[in-house]
């Protein structure tokens, strides 16, 4: 097997490790070697190294499985030297990441991903048209003209009725209720469109959620 091995040793520790290893290995940069090597001759290098090991020793050993991968196989000394794939830090810091807002922000991940799944679901409403239908058949004519209003406008306007049709403009539980039950009268929300709304302002004075319908209008659907 073709090995290679990384020391990270100070004071004393490194004199006595490259002196193993140079017996061993080629040395291939300051604190690196390299070798073909046998198992048995793996583990006697393991063994001398172990003998002579103090708080300063860190040796790791990784196999070279192939053109792109390696393997760590073990690490003789002080293993903070080192990462659990066997990867030397090169910088250091006392910040505390955690507490970096932007990381922080993925707490809500879950919620974003329910959002946009309800974008992209209500993007395509505005699709169910029996004109957008028909455009969709082999044989149309208007396959190729586009669209008198555009989809995404048209599931906008139905976004907003529904929200009208729910008596609660302020919060969102009501709209959701109508769509998660499925229970809002198609024809009360052809009414609303087309009789009560200033269509020019049918994204103003949406409750939070509602507010996905930015989303709807700007962003296309992933299925689409």
């Amino acid at each position: 097997m073709i090995v290679t091995f990384v020391s990270q040793c100070e004071k004393k520790a490194l004199a006595r490790t490259r002196r193993v290893l140079d017996a061993f290995a080629d040395r291939i940069g300051d604190n690196t070697w390299q070798t073909v090597i046998t198992e048995d001759g793996l583990i006697a290098v393991k063994k001398l190294l172990r003998k002579t090991v103090t708080k300063s020793t860190a040796v790791s050993c990784h196999w070279i499985r192939g053109r792109r991968r390696s393997e760590l196989l073990w690490i003789v000394g002080n293993r903070n030297k080192f990462n659990m794939q066997g990867i030397v830090p090169v910088n250091t810091t006392k910040k505390s990441l955690a507490q970096n807002k932007w990381e922080n922000d993925w707490h809500y991940l879950p919620l974003i991903k329910a959002l946009v799944a309800v974008s992209a679901l209500l993007h395509d409403w505005g699709k169910a048209t029996v004109l957008f239908q028909e455009k969709l058949q082999p044989k149309s004519k208007n396959g190729k003209k586009g669209d008198p209003l555009r989809h995404e406008w048209i599931s906008c306007l139905l976004l907003n009725a529904l929200v009208q049709h729910s008596g609660d403009v302020k919060h969102d539980g009501a709209w959701l209720n109508l769509l998660i039950h499925q229970s809002w009268s198609e024809d009360a929300l052809k009414q609303t469109i087309t009789q009560h709304l200033d269509q020019s302002k049918a994204l103003d004075q949406l409750p939070p959620m509602g507010a996905i319908g930015f989303m709807v209008n700007c962003f296309p659907s992933p299925f689409a």
